[in-house]
């Protein structure tokens, strides 16, 4: 009987045994086989905070019913094997992945192990402030509460946000901080002005306590999200602009919106995402700019200047921001760099690394472990020697 026509409720059974830990290598190659030949989309199964195991397990098995439910109503139509039917076991065993990771051109493959016996633990809510003086205080190790009060300045912390507050409107004085997220750091700060930036690891964000100036402008390396409050000016005015200074590089001016800039040195280009409102992009020290709209991204390089782009997903982009490593026609190279930031590891390279574009995702709160083992799905190899990982052809 071609599996097409076998019945499904076939597959209740065998997605029933998977999860009791019942069934058999031989049925779980007949249950990935029939879930991968049809399949249209990802199954979409994100990660939460609170959630315990047997819930999640409950909510993959819950997707899984849903596709056998439409299989029952609906003729089958072809599956152009974007996704590797080892994904789907990679899923079900609980390695908290929430798109289905595969290559372009990838099938069956045969796969080792993960070779790592470390079980090396995602980033987290790790951030140095340096204030004016120059003291360093490590945000990940002070408590919830007042970080610190200086007249009319108030600094608190908050469940990885640093809050900055200025009563009254007074002209003071400003002076400058400097929040800085190492490897396998993350943190976000509200600005004086209500602004919120969200930096991602490796980067580095230097603003005024006080914004006293027509102008508000901030200076940012590596990764930030930004969500610009509007503040009110003269009637038609657009309120004091903001300017975020990229790297001594590119100046992004805002007119109160959120988007992302990704300036990792590493990563070869700046990358402005739009998502709401509109920005101007500018290479630093000339006048020449470009508006972005909503769903446009700008690349900058300092060989080849601009270009704006459309098509690209907008989601990836700021993925890191809602707590996903994620992935879309990206060579290994590309993934690997965001391993090294989030896991703070060094990866380093043996052989010819072939040039596969891969698809998926993993949420940032699982362990390098089962990253590795989700991307050793897709025939590609690891060797991990302490923080080095060392990727095989």
């Amino acid at each position: 009987m071609s599996l097409q026509n076998r019945p499904p409720k076939r597959y209740r059974i065998l997605a029933r045994k998977w999860l009791s830990g019942r069934i058999t290598a031989e049925e779980k190659k007949q249950f990935a086989d029939w879930y991968n030949e049809s399949q249209e989309e990802p199954l979409v199964v994100p990660e939460h905070k609170g959630l315990d195991e047997a819930q999640y397990r409950n909510r993959i098995f819950s997707g899984v019913m849903r596709k056998i439910d439409r299989d029952e109503e609906k003729k089958r139509i072809p599956f152009s094997r974007y996704f590797t039917a080892a994904a789907v076991l990679a899923l079900l065993c609980g390695l908290g992945v929430y798109l289905f990771v595969g290559s372009e051109n990838s099938g069956h493959r045969k796969v080792d192990k993960v070779t790592t016996t470390d079980h090396i633990e995602p980033g987290g809510d790790r951030a140095y402030l340096t204030l004016e003086d120059q003291t360093v205080l490590k945000l990940g190790e002070i408590p919830d509460g007042m970080v610190k009060e200086d007249g009319n300045l108030k600094i608190r912390k908050e469940q990885g946000t640093l809050i900055y507050e200025t009563p009254g409107k007074a002209w003071i004085k400003p002076s400058y901080n400097t929040i800085t997220t190492p490897k396998g750091g993350q943190f976000s700060v509200i600005l004086p002005d209500g602004s919120r930036v969200w930096l991602n690891a490796s980067s580095t964000l230097r603003f005024p306590t006080h914004f006293n100036d027509k102008t508000r402008r901030v200076k940012l390396s590596g990764e930030g999200y930004f969500e610009v409050a509007k503040l009110p000016g003269k009637p038609g005015s657009e309120g004091r602009r903001f300017i975020i200074d990229v790297d001594e590089k590119e100046e992004v001016e805002v007119f109160g919106t959120h988007f992302n800039i990704m300036a990792y040195e590493n990563e070869g280009a700046i990358k402005t995402t739009l998502l709401e409102g509109s920005v101007s992009v500018s290479k630093k020290g000339t006048s020449h700019t470009r508006l972005l709209k909503p769903g446009e991204q700008s690349v900058y390089q300092e060989i080849k200047g601009f270009k704006i782009v459309s098509d690209f997903d907008v989601r990836e982009s700021i993925s890191w921001k809602n707590g996903l490593i994620s992935f879309n026609r990206a060579d290994i190279r590309s993934i690997m760099r965001q391993i090294e930031r989030w896991y703070d590891v060094e990866v380093v390279y043996q052989g010819e690394i072939p040039n596969r574009l891969l698809n998926g995702g993993i949420s940032r709160n699982s362990s390098l472990s089962d990253l590795l083992q989700v991307l050793e799905l897709n025939d590609i190899r690891f060797r991990v020697n302490d923080r080095t990982i060392t990727v095989i052809h």
